[in-house]
């Protein structure tokens, strides 16, 4: 059952849409902040850019099977843009006219943008990840082990994004092995290995919570707690009205941590420019999303 506010594919199919539109697709979507996010940052704009004076960004409940006929639909509506969540990611690469090399290196489309031919799939997600760590911590990845949990379009992103920018090693745990060492092969990098979730965390590392296990108050987390201590960071990609097990235990150990806000913020701006040539306001997206101030 959708929300009031959100579409269907049944709505695609018989609503029309005076003016372009941008949106985001997923399932589940209910939770999704990026319309408040979205939103906010078009109101803040409209006075100077008139030519956003009618552009909206919706909410789209699109079930996986639906994805092709959606993106066919959305299209031929003059949609002037799209993000994509959960599940549809890795699905997209093979329903996009062409790809950013990003993306292609990825393997992961979150954020689509219309052509003559067709859609262009790109990724914000890694880059977003990088930015939202560096206004965190002061620092991105350089030189610092990481430890990723998940294997899903998020998690190839933010493992492409964390190689590139010279991390130290890279350890990709996911509750089904054979995906995470697909994701780990697919990287082709000495640095990028398969982990137990169980081992043992190295003292500066950077933990990277990639899995769904957050999006629910009742989520178990996807690591121990006795394996936090001071001087790691802990970056859970999820975000909610709770803070998740893994935030709050992070938080009972004294290390410095944040939930998916940020990073949302970023890759969400950083999809903004792609659709409009406009890198949109920080603070109204801010504040739309009840982001908690960065860390002085």
């Amino acid at each position: 059952m959708s929300a009031p506010d959100t579409l269907t594919l049944a709505d695609l199919r018989t609503r029309a849409f005076p003016q372009p539109q941008l949106g985001v697709l997923g399932d589940p979507i209910a939770h999704s902040l990026s319309p408040a996010m979205h939103n906010a940052a078009l109101a803040a704009l409209r006075p100077a850019h008139p030519a956003l004076a009618h552009l909206a960004y919706l909410r789209l409940h699109i079930l996986a099977e639906e994805l092709p006929e959606a993106l066919r639909r959305l299209r031929e509506l003059g949609f002037a843009g799209l993000n994509l969540t959960v599940p549809h990611k890795i699905q997209a690469l093979t329903l996009a006219a062409e790809l950013s090399d990003e993306a292609r290196r990825a393997e992961s489309v979150n954020t689509l943008v219309p052509t003559p031919q067709g859609w262009a799939g790109h990724t914000t997600d890694g880059q977003g990840f990088l930015e939202a760590l560096r206004e965190r911590t002061g620092h991105g990845v350089s030189g610092r082990p990481v430890r990723l949990f998940g294997a899903g379009g998020a998690a190839r992103a933010v493992a492409a994004a964390c190689l590139a920018a010279g991390c130290a090693d890279l350890r990709v745990s996911n509750r089904e092995a054979a995906k995470g060492a697909a994701l780990v092969a697919a990287l082709a990098d000495p640095r990028a290995q398969a982990g137990d979730a169980g081992a043992a965390l190295p003292a500066d590392a950077v933990v990277v919570n990639c899995t769904t296990l957050g999006l629910k108050a009742t989520d178990a987390s996807p690591l121990a707690a006795d394996l936090l201590r001071p001087g790691q960071f802990v970056f859970d990609t999820t975000y909610g009205a709770h803070r998740s097990r893994l935030l709050l235990d992070a938080a009972e150990r004294g290390v410095d941590g944040c939930d998916g806000r940020p990073m949302l913020r970023w890759q969400g701006a950083l999809a903004f420019r792609l659709w409009t040539g406009i890198m949109p306001p920080a603070a109204p997206m801010r504040a739309a999303l009840g982001e908690p101030p960065a860390n002085p």
